[in-house]
């Protein structure tokens, strides 16, 4: 089976959706449901991500979700792989969960917010889980409805700003805005998306094709306004190194390398820019993927003084 095509720069907005093995359940009890959202949680911030809506439902989840790093396909990973592991050791399984890779739709920055995040938010009502979207507390729209009920890790703020400058005028009028969505008949905003993979105007499609074909890439692409190729991992390297006072030749195979200098180049390198843990481990000399999941796991556990050289680290990368 073909890869899907993933189209990742940054600022990038995404709607991701990932489903069941054979349509069947990724959680069976609220238990799971809560370890659900604490992986989306964890993935957030971990990958910096905006998550302007979401809905978990038995069987599938929606995510309507900002990239401001190309990171969508590793965020993705993390989170499924992760979710599996625990799922398939608490109900004694084995295998795959979700069915295949997760799907994924690129959306234009422009008119899409409240289409998009609606038609999530309506998911459980139509699927005949709850009566009203307020009452399914596993999606992000009883944030949206009350705002003593908004999570930490959901940026609300995106959609309501289409509503109004004022924030409960604006969480009013988004309350009206679903309701009318509950009366008619929906039709998924990606319906139509060209290719399957791109939803928006012509411009931003053609911009999109541009980018794709190689060509030089239109400058007001969503959000950051111009695109910016992840760093090499040469180059990745090259900074950790200078920032760490490190030397590259030391983080060979089989080699203890104590200042985290080569962990905080691995973390970088697959957390933030999405390079592939084989890739990193070879260029890195771990001996395999395992050991960058470790560097990585090190530095999410990092002290101050490590932290503060990464973001440093993160600084220069992200101004070259």
């Amino acid at each position: 089976m073909a890869r899907p095509l993933r189209i990742e720069f940054s600022g990038a907005l995404y709607h991701v959706m990932s489903r069941g093995n054979d349509r069947r359940a990724i959680v069976r009890d609220d238990a799971d449901r809560n370890r659900r959202l604490a992986w989306l949680a964890r993935t957030v911030e971990t990958y910096g991500w905006r998550l302007h809506a979401f809905a978990l439902m038995d069987n599938h989840e929606h995510l309507f979700v900002e990239t401001p790093e190309p990171n969508l396909s590793a965020g993705m990973q993390h989170l499924n792989g992760s979710y599996t592991s625990y799922y398939n050791r608490r109900h004694r399984r084995v295998g795959h969960l979700f069915q295949g890779r997760f799907k994924s739709q690129i959306i234009d920055n422009e008119g899409y917010y409240w289409e998009i995040s609606r038609y999530i938010h309506l998911n459980p009502v139509r699927a005949g889980l709850a009566l009203r979207p307020e009452e399914w507390a596993w999606s992000s729209y009883p944030g949206y409805h009350r705002s003593s009920r908004a999570l930490a890790w959901v940026t609300y703020e995106r959609v309501l700003r289409e509503f109004g400058r004022q924030a409960e005028p604006a969480r009013r009028a988004y309350r009206r805005f679903v309701v009318e969505g509950m009366r008619a008949r929906l039709i998924r905003p990606w319906e139509d998306a060209v290719h399957g993979v791109i939803v928006g105007g012509e411009a931003f499609v053609d911009r999109i094709r541009r980018l794709l074909s190689g060509r030089v890439a239109d400058p007001s692409l969503p959000t950051l306004r111009r695109l910016r190729p992840r760093p090499a991992l040469a180059r990745i390297v090259a900074v950790v190194a200078e920032v760490f006072g490190a030397d590259p030749r030391d983080w060979a195979q089989g080699c203890r390398i104590d200042d985290g200098s080569r962990a905080a180049a691995a973390y970088l390198a697959r957390r933030r820019y999405g390079y592939r843990a084989s890739e990193v481990a070879k260029v890195l000399g771990y001996t395999s993927h395992g050991g960058v999941l470790a560097a990585v796991r090190r530095i999410e556990q990092a002290n101050a003084r490590l932290q503060s050289r990464l973001k440093k680290a993160e600084t220069v990368l992200a101004s070259s």
